[in-house]
């Protein structure tokens, strides 16, 4: 089977790493070949992608351009990392015997860009030969016909090589720690405020915010507003962020809305007490059982965040526990058992056959 993966760009981001580990899977630990082809040059940071069978259109003619690789190379499964990649992918694919699948990416929900990308895109996809989503609830959205050609495949937890192999087994710092882009809808101002707060009753705690966005200066502006410049850091990205949050006192997610969190899952793989919004499309809601493996809370509730963060910080014994828990999902979201479920519905695809998940 010869499989090629459509992304939007080379840059930073979860569509791209889900490609790129997929691509490399499959390449690796099967009968089957795997592309990926980049629809435009990225913008900023950018990954390498030197290891991979890799094409990037750098022309305006983009369908132009995709038809021809899609006619020349003869694949069997072409993958759309996006929805609204439709644009491009359904008229490349046209009139070819290429089976189209495409897979949403975030909270169909919250759709980020053009009005009319999203009605034109969501009117394409509708001929694809199967849809894949992280959550049930992106899957359930959709609904009716897409639904019954759909899987819910969750992202797998990358880079597990590098983890750690056990939960730090010492006495945690006094810390809480997020990991995410800085931007509206991760609500970090929430969780900085809501931080604030709390230093007046916990003042050994600190609070450290990890990456890059375009929220920065005003999440720099309220830190200096309420005087917490000694208390709440904005180091920026990492290379080795896992490293640096391993022994942190707990992780929390404020987001509005996520698709499938990645930094919450590799937080709970590392066996970090996590503490998350109950956010559309319930990505947190997958991977937590509330008060086993982790704490939720409903989107906005900063009293009840607040609640949640003093369970932990009073408890040591209970945050252990639930940071245990959560070191257990590496058992269902390791990469080979992800790849596996990818696998099987491309096969499915091929023999007209949804199994549906």
């Amino acid at each position: 089977m010869k499989v090629m993966i459509v992304i939007s760009t080379s840059g930073v981001g979860g569509s791209q790493r889900v490609a790129m580990h997929l691509a490399q899977w499959l390449e690796n630990n099967s009968d089957h070949s795997c592309e990926i082809v980049a629809l435009r040059p990225p913008l900023g940071e950018a990954y390498d992608m030197s290891g991979f069978k890799y094409e990037q259109i750098n022309s305006n003619r983009v369908i132009h351009k995709l038809r021809s690789i899609i006619k020349d190379r003869k694949p069997d499964i072409l993958l759309s990392m996006g929805v609204p990649l439709a644009l491009y992918t359904v008229p490349a694919c046209a009139g070819t015997k290429v089976k189209h699948i495409i897979s949403e990416r975030n909270d169909p929900a919250h759709f980020a860009g053009k009005a009319t990308t999203k009605i034109i895109s969501r009117l394409l996809m509708r001929t694809a030969n199967g849809f894949v989503f992280q959550t049930k609830d992106a899957k359930d959205y959709y609904g009716g016909k897409i639904a019954k050609k759909s899987v819910v495949i969750p992202n797998p937890l990358f880079d597990m090589e590098n983890m750690p192999d056990q939960p730090f087994d010492g006495d945690r710092k006094k810390t809480v720690v997020s990991v995410g882009r800085l931007n509206m809808q991760k609500n970090q101002t929430m969780l900085i405020e809501t931080f604030a707060e709390l230093s007046n009753e916990f003042a050994d705690y600190t609070l450290t915010i990890w990456g890059e966005g375009p929220e920065r200066a005003n999440l720099e502006a309220l830190i200096n507003k309420l005087g917490m410049q000694n208390k709440i850091f904005l180091p920026g990205t990492s290379e080795n962020v896992m490293e640096e949050i391993y022994d942190e006192g707990m992780f929390v997610l404020c987001s509005d809305f996520e698709g499938m969190p990645n930094a919450l899952m590799e937080a709970m793989a590392l066996g970090l007490p996590c503490i998350s919004t109950d956010c559309p499309c319930g990505g947190p809601r997958d991977l937590i059982k509330d008060g086993e493996n982790g704490k939720l809370v409903p989107v906005g509730n900063a009293e009840l965040l607040t609640d949640a963060i003093k369970d932990l910080i009073k408890n040591s014994d209970y945050a252990k526990k639930i940071g245990d828990n959560a070191f257990l999902i590496r058992k269902t979201y390791n990469n080979d058992a992800i790849c596996k479920q990818w696998l099987l519905f491309f096969e499915s695809i091929i023999m007209d056959r949804i199994i549906d998940k």
